[in-house]
């Protein structure tokens, strides 16, 4: 019971903060994400540990458990798709930088330029 009651509780956590928005800016994008992997681990070794559910109590928890972890499978979906169209967009700008201004550099030989006024 203790260690389906830990696998709850870790459950719990991973849900309220997987349900809260990703941050937008780099830092904070970094410390969601790692504290995301690191309940995913924490949960992972509770589940090594679980035993089928013998009493009704343990139903319910189990129940819950499932329900949760449906709700958080939904929601890294979605932070995986955010992460990937920002992925696509910074790309599409590096690309764009990088063709901008195709005269920029040194002339090429065989070039008259005329040094009068």
């Amino acid at each position: 019971m203790a260690q389906l009651r830990s696998l709850y509780e870790t459950t719990k956590a991973l849900y309220d903060h997987v349900t809260v928005p990703m941050p937008k800016d780099g830092e904070a994008r970094d410390t969601y994400i790692e504290t995301v992997n690191e309940l995913l681990e924490r949960r992972e070794h509770y589940m090594d540990g679980v035993r089928p559910p013998e009493s009704e109590a343990e139903t319910r928890i189990a129940r819950e458990i499932i329900r949760l972890s449906k709700g958080i499978a939904k929601e890294l979906e979605s932070g995986k798709s955010l992460i990937q169209k920002d992925i696509r967009s910074h790309e599409q700008r590096k690309r764009a930088v990088q063709y901008e201004n195709p005269y920029s550099g040194p002339t090429p030989d065989g070039v008259f330029v005329d040094s009068k006024k």
